[in-house]
């Protein structure tokens, strides 16, 4: 038992008096109190057919029986047709009719039976009424206790053989009928209509404003009274407590609006998370790619620097010789002066030490030595002899080796090179002949890459000037064309700047480059400049060929179709000539690309990817006379960047093939030389004659003879031996100082050479500084010293080590702008990659921006302003959206389904006050409970619902996305997500009906102390008569509180107005219940003061009887025509005992 019904008991009032004791008493006469039905008035309605049938309860209960198909449901669905809309109604179901057997307009036609189509495949319905036919449905209620009438009609028409009948509602204070005030209008509704309302009534073309209308007259409030007028019409027993109450006794609730908002509010919120994550995820593109424009700067940069420092190599290094081998100069030249003078001191004291010399050989002879004298000279003769021998010997030694001779031992040896020589000569003019040869090839091939290598640097040097692919002629030409006729050359352009192939056809490039380079390598020239280019063409020599076109003013180009050349090849946003090429494109260049031969071979026009092409009248070409793949032959396109790298990729391999070709031309040198030496060889064998030139052993044995007799000569006079020692230590001193005086003066020689060679490398250094000059930059300048401090590795640099410095340096740099350069690549095809991507991703924001390197300045703009303007700007707006649109609107939601939660808890308090004025069995009544459901789609709405609306929003950006994310959770349920919009449908139905947050259960308590005699949640395991008496008690409460019968909080708004609707249909429950069931609801009825008509068989008059004032006999014996009897209840039984004598 609530706490109300406890209370209010407790206080002393009687349960029954509070149900009972209505606030609209019944006079004193017993005029029954509330608007009730006193007469039904039907025309051409089902099968009662063309008269006015009227059934006449005058406000008293009435039973409405005959036979089963007579009309009785007919009857019943007339009555609800006009208190309900009919499209909530279920025709026929008291009858237990399948839904749709049934409908307004079967009853507007009066279909009563079926036949066979004419071709026997189907069954139709037989109409006793065509089109055009006026159905009208007529009720008049009466409220004794106010005085007043109101007569409520529907009129229907239909104006075609199937579908929705048309219709009009009509309200009249007052007493109407169908032939009186519903006739003498003939068949146009739009008179009667106009009648009706001269006569005071009001229409109404739509059931809402019409419903609103009667329910106001009636003292009805909200939708569910009549709801549960229509289900008291066909329920025969309350099968579950909870569905019965949520349906029957608490209103819905009308969310849709509320959820509507709901999304509303949060689409609006998506779009600024969309605005958010969109800016984020731009962010994260854009990232990389300023990431990867700045690092390929960089490399660029670094490789730029590279290369200038490799270029400044030998500058360097000639300008480092040149100050080493001035100082060098320096030195020799005190060197030279140094040597000078120990010459002369050195020839001072040989001068004196020849004169001491003499005088001690005059003494000598003076003592007998004339014979050593001859002896000593014929003995010096033979050395000199010998030696010139062994010298001519070791050479020709040397000769024979180089040669392979063998060194003659004897004269047979000798004589046997001699033979050999004419051979050996022949075989080195052979051999002088064949790397000869070699050595022209050579330095032809050396000739070849030089020039291009000279031509690279200077496509180089112009590419980088320019932003284009055009090769350096046509740029030199198009330059000397506008110095001669002052045309700007930014007017002049080649096709092929304004022309690229489309990011994502990479496949066709080679393809279409070398379709296109004809009309690329076309000068565009506009009609103001075509007098001045065409007069310095015709009047200069162009040393080239050049191809120019005249434009015109207007093209109306066709669109490129879909699959051909002219679809894959883009044109620059902004040119001018953009009409005047896409109208080129699409004419001329309409070759359809075929992956396929045999795609190929079916077109007229047609490309394959290898470049075959096929043209008008058959005509087929293919030119591979250069690589389809080779980039450097690119002409398409205004970013160059690829094309500089693929030159510098060819200069760093031209180099290498340079620096090979340098060393092969080295060994064909050095075997040129080592040809040469031997004939230089040959030659010094040839030179001896005899072999007694070489025999230097016979002169040596002599000179030892001459030896052995001057000692025994010596041995006889010891004055001669003291004047021949004082003689050979003096020419001991002397050949010393000879020496010595002989090594100054090959010092001196070599000095003056190398003063001579370092004049030279001066001299050669100057020439090399004034044709390529050390450059201004100083920090190139720093970088090169560091390298090749760093090579030195702590060792000195000389003038002699420069060259292998430099080689050393120069071969390290190489390597490193090969590594630059791949990585240089790397960067440009990921960045440019990374920017097709983007524009890809998001065309609209890159309608102006090429997936190009000169395009990273756009980008970088794009991502600054992302960052730092609409970035911040959107997580703004996005967390002003959540906080103070969704999440309030979230909040109120939330709190409207809690203020709608205690409203349920209320109302089934007041619907307790109702039941504990219902004595259910003896001393006892019934109370209803309520329990939060365990539904665990509902429990867990709730829990995300609190979620959504609880906590505090700060500005953690991590918390503003799990609030959203929670939020959009739950609306895209409530908006139904893709490919569950029936399933989300019917869960946002479940869980934002209030209701189903409950579950209901009824207990029987005793009335006087209030404890529980029984407790269940519906009516299973009773008897049939049970479960009938439990659902005419739970179904007299919510009677009495959706009429707002009772008194107290229980009672309706208009509660003591008189105003109160009692009319109530039960349709066959009373027939199929127990006579003791069926008794105890009539006696609670009749105790509520309700206007019953009950439907039944005649098989259950005999119960009813007793209860009823009125009955309405329908019979319908033919099947196609209903008529309708009235009676009084004593009629009814005099009859009925007629017939029985």
């Amino acid at each position: 038992m609530s706490t109300e019904t406890a209370a209010a008991i407790k206080g002393g009032a009687d349960p029954q008096e509070m149900l009972f004791s209505l606030d609209e008493k019944a006079d004193d006469a017993g005029t029954p109190p509330g608007f009730r039905l006193h007469r039904l008035e039907l025309l051409n309605w089902g099968t009662f057919h063309q008269e006015v049938r009227t059934f006449r309860l005058d406000g008293s209960n009435s039973l409405l029986t005959g036979d089963i198909g007579s009309g009785k449901s007919t009857v019943v669905d007339a009555i609800t047709t006009l208190l309900l809309p009919a499209n909530r109604i279920e025709y026929n179901k008291a009858a237990g009719a399948q839904k749709k057997e049934r409908t307004l307009m079967s009853y507007v036609r009066g279909f009563h039976k079926s036949t066979r189509s004419a071709g026997g495949e189907y069954s139709k319905p037989v109409a006793l009424r065509g089109t055009g036919k006026l159905t009208v449905v007529l009720g008049v209620f009466h409220n004794a206790v106010l005085g007043k009438s109101i007569t409520l009609a529907i009129t229907l028409w239909a104006t075609q053989e199937a579908g929705q009948p048309n219709r009009f509602y009509s309200l009249t204070e007052g007493e109407q009928s169908i032939a009186g005030d519903f006739a003498n209008f003939g068949q146009d509704p739009a008179k009667l209509k106009k009648q009706l309302r001269a006569a005071g009534a009001s229409t109404h073309e739509t059931f809402e404003p019409y419903a609103a209308a009667f329910k106001r007259q009636f003292g009805i409030s909200g939708n569910q009274a009549m709801e549960l007028f229509h289900r008291t019409v066909s329920m025969k027993q309350v099968e579950n407590i909870t569905n019965f109450v949520r349906t029957n006794m608490l209103e819905e609730d009308d969310v849709e609006a509320r959820i509507g908002n709901l999304i509303h509010h949060f689409d609006d919120l998506k779009k600024a998370h969309d605005a958010v994550l969109r800016a984020k995820d731009q962010i994260a593109l854009l990232t990389p790619i300023t990431e990867g424009a700045a690092q390929h700067a960089a490399l660029s940069r670094d490789d730029e620097f590279a290369r200038q420092q490799r270029d400044q190599l030998h500058p360097w290094f000639t300008d480092q010789k040149l100050q080493l081998s001035i100082e060098h100069q320096s030195e020799l030249q005190n060197t030279g002066l140094r040597l000078q003078e120990d010459s002369g001191k050195l020839a001072t004291e040989i001068t004196q030490l020849r004169l001491d010399l003499a005088a001690v050989k005059e003494d000598i002879r003076s003592n007998g030595g004339g014979r050593l004298a001859a002896i000593e000279a014929e003995a010096a003769r033979l050395g000199e002899e010998s030696r010139s021998q062994r010298v001519r010997f070791e050479k020709y030694a040397e000769a024979a080796a180089d040669l392979g001779l063998q060194a003659p031992a004897d004269r047979v040896q000798f004589d046997a090179n001699r033979v050999r020589l004419a051979d050996v000569e022949q075989e080195l003019a052979a051999s002088a002949n064949e790397v000869q040869d070699s050595r022209t090839e050579l330095t032809m091939t050396r000739t070849v890459l030089t020039g291009r290598a000279t031509d690279i640097a200077a496509e180089l040097t112009s590419l980088q000037a320019r932003p284009n692919l055009l090769p350096r002629p046509q740029v030199e030409l198009r330059r000397r064309l506008c110095d001669g006729t002052g045309i700007q050359e930014s007017d002049l352009p080649y096709a092929g700047e304004l022309l690229r192939v489309r990011d994502g056809e990479a496949a066709w490039e080679g393809a279409a480059e070398r379709t296109l380079r004809g009309f690329a390598l076309s000068l565009l020239v506009p009609s103001e400049h075509y007098a001045a280019v065409s007069g310095w063409v015709d009047g200069n020599n162009l040393r080239g060929r050049l191809v120019y076109l005249k434009i015109g003013e207007s093209y109306a180009p066709k669109p490129a179709e879909a699959g051909t050349l002219a679809a894959k090849i883009a044109i620059n946003q902004g040119t001018p000539f953009r009409n005047f090429l896409l109208d080129e494109l699409s004419s001329r260049f309409d070759y359809f690309c075929c992956d396929t031969l045999e795609d190929f071979r079916r077109r007229s026009k047609a490309l394959t990817a290898n470049g075959q092409l096929k043209g008008g009248r058959g005509r087929h070409e293919k030119d591979d006379r250069q690589d389809l793949a080779d980039r450097r032959n690119y002409v398409l396109g205004w970013d160059n960047l690829d094309k500089i790298s693929r030159f510098r990729a060819e200069q760093d391999e031209v180099q290498g093939q340079l620096s090979v070709v340098a060393g092969q031309l080295s060994r064909v040198n050095e075997s040129l030389g080592a040809i040469g030496r031997q004939n230089q060889q040959l030659g010094i064998i040839g030179a001896v004659s005899d072999f007694a030139e070489l025999s230097w052993q016979l002169t040596a044995r002599r000179i030892e003879e001459l030896k052995a007799e001057k000692a025994q000569l010596e041995s006889t006079s010891d004055v001669l031996r003291q004047l021949t020692a004082k003689e050979a230590e003096l020419a001991g001193k002397l050949e010393r100082l000879q020496v010595r005086a002989d090594d100054v003066q090959r010092r001196i020689g070599s000095n003056e050479g190398a003063a001579k060679d370092i004049v030279e490398a001066i001299a050669d250094c100057r020439e090399v500084l004034r044709e390529t000059p050390l450059t201004d930059d100083g920090g190139v300048l720093a970088a090169v010293a560091r390298l090749a401090a760093t090579e030195l590795a702590g060792k000195p640099l000389t003038y002699k080590n420069t060259g292998t410095v430099e080689s050393a340096v120069r071969s390290g740099l190489t390597d490193t702008i090969d590594a630059l350069s791949k990585q240089i690549a790397r960067a440009a095809e990921k960045t440019v990659r990374l920017m097709a991507e983007f524009r890809n991703k998001y065309p609209n924001e890159t309608t102006d921006i090429d997936a190009a390197l000169e395009s990273a300045a756009d980008f970088g703009k794009l991502l600054e302003q992302l960052v730092s303007n609409d970035l911040p700007r959107f997580e703004a707006h996005f967390k002003e959206s959540l906080n103070q649109n969704t999440i309030h609107e979230v909040v109120a939601f939330n709190a409207f389904l809690d203020s709608r939660r205690q409203d349920i808890v209320n109302r089934i308090g007041e619907i307790n006050l109702s039941l504990a004025g219902i004595e259910y069995n003896s001393g006892r009544h019934i109370q209803l409970e309520h329990q939060n459901s365990t539904d665990l789609d509902v429990r867990q709405f709730g829990m995300d619902l609190r979620a959504c609306s609880e906590g505090t929003i700060g500005d953690d950006d991590q918390y503003s996305e799990q609030k959203y994310l929670q939020v959009a959770r739950l609306i895209e349920r409530f908006r139904g997500r893709d490919g569950y919009t029936t399933l989300d449908e019917r869960w946002t139905a479940k869980v934002t009906d209030v209701r189903n947050w409950f579950t209901f259960s009824a207990s029987e308590k005793w009335t006087e102390t209030g404890e529980e005699f029984e407790h269940f949640t519906d009516s299973g395991g009773k008897s049939g008569g049970q479960k009938e008496k439990l659902a005419y008690t739970i179904l007299a409460a919510a009677l009495a509180f959706q009429f707002g019968l009772a008194s107290g909080k229980s009672a309706g708004k208009n509660a003591g107005s008189g105003r109160s609707f009692r009319f109530v249909v039960i349709d066959e429950a009373f027939g199929r219940g127990s006579d003791e069931s069926a008794r105890y609801g009539l006696e609670l009825f009749q105790r509520m003061k309700l206007q019953l008509l009950i439907v039944t068989p005649l098989q259950k008059i005999h119960v009813i009887e007793p209860f009823v004032s009125h009955v309405g006999f329908v019979a319908n014996t033919n099947g196609d025509d209903s008529q309708l009897r009235n009676m009084t209840i004593q009629e009814y039984r005099d009859e009925r005992a007629r017939r029985a004598r």
